[in-house]
């Protein structure tokens, strides 16, 4: 006999204020970019185990960049003088046609690391926006990226989850 799928919403109830649970569904079949950590910096960082911080959690995944580290910056000084948080942070930055966009101040260009991974330019439209340039990318990733995965399927140990 199967055991009956629980629901996430008790778990995040009860942690609530605690911990933040994030799920982010892929952009792959959008026509529209997310705001990536609702902006470049805007609201969320992310201070890694060595003291690194991040205005998103895969920024690490982008070169050219210095990311300062709480032993040397207080975290007020990093949001709003470092370089690697102002580099994305508000419109300026942004190529067309995002700095045209009525969407620019919503969407925030959509996600740096995946238009890095993309594109290898972490300041192109993400290509999971439909006016981007590189829109057609996405298709090309899926392509290779295969079939659907199965289902996940949790182990069992003696018949319990785990």
């Amino acid at each position: 006999m199967q055991r009956p799928r629980r629901s996430r919403r008790p778990a995040c109830a009860s942690r609530r204020g605690a911990v933040v649970i994030d799920y982010v569904v892929p952009d792959y079949y959008a026509r529209l970019p997310k705001s990536c950590m609702g902006g470049w910096g805007r609201r969320f960082l992310t201070v890694t185990p060595a003291g690194v911080v991040l205005p998103c959690h895969a920024a690490e995944s982008l070169p050219g960049f210095d990311f300062p580290s709480v032993r040397d910056w207080s975290l007020a000084e990093i949001c709003r003088s470092s370089d690697a948080f102002n580099r994305f942070r508000g419109t300026e930055w942004m190529p067309l046609p995002c700095s045209g966009c009525e969407r620019r101040k919503i969407d925030w260009g959509g996600c740096r690391c995946q238009a890095f991974a993309l594109t290898g330019n972490a300041a192109a439209t993400d290509p999971a926006c439909g006016k981007s340039p590189d829109h057609g990318l996405l298709d090309i990733a899926v392509r290779e990226a295969g079939p659907e995965p199965r289902a996940f399927v949790y182990r069992r140990i003696g018949g319990v989850l785990a």
